[in-house]
């Protein structure tokens, strides 16, 4: 399987929630790394125990979990990288939408790296930052968004 339909293959993995599938398409040294190093909790390098926490910390601010688009894939032999349209409504009801480039690396057909380039202003602040005190109103409809 060429990189293009591995990276095809963790796109729809990831989208379904199968983590397990997930994890067989990385290498166990696999490093995941998020744009904003210093500038933000989660910029940087990522350990497995702070990918847990940022997961658990999507997971309990947008209940209804991130709906992800995924625009087009570029490839070669060694990397992949992944356009990405994101949206989610968390639970105050402010929304989150962002694009984001997730390049990934490989070696011998796995993904040795995850290389993720976002918005990091606003993933701090909907992600990290204080909640509302009042739930805004938002259109439930994620296509209107």
């Amino acid at each position: 399987m060429g990189t293009k339909e591995v990276a095809q293959k963790y796109f729809n993995a990831m989208v379904a929630g199968k983590f397990d599938e997930l994890t067989k398409l990385k290498t166990p040294d696999c490093v995941y790394w998020l744009s904003g190093d210093g500038s933000w909790a989660f910029g940087g390098y990522q350990s497995l125990e702070n990918q847990a926490k940022l997961w658990g910390t999507v997971a309990e601010r947008f209940p209804g979990g991130m709906e992800m688009t995924l625009r087009s894939i570029t490839a070669d032999e060694e990397r992949a990288a992944l356009y990405v349209h994101i949206v989610g409504i968390r639970k105050d009801g402010r929304i989150y939408k962002n694009n984001v480039i997730l390049l990934l690396t490989f070696k011998d057909g796995l993904i040795t790296g995850l290389y993720e380039y976002l918005d990091t202003i606003m993933v701090n602040e909907l992600f990290c930052g204080p909640m509302d005190d009042k739930k805004v109103i938002v259109n439930n409809s994620r296509n209107a968004i």
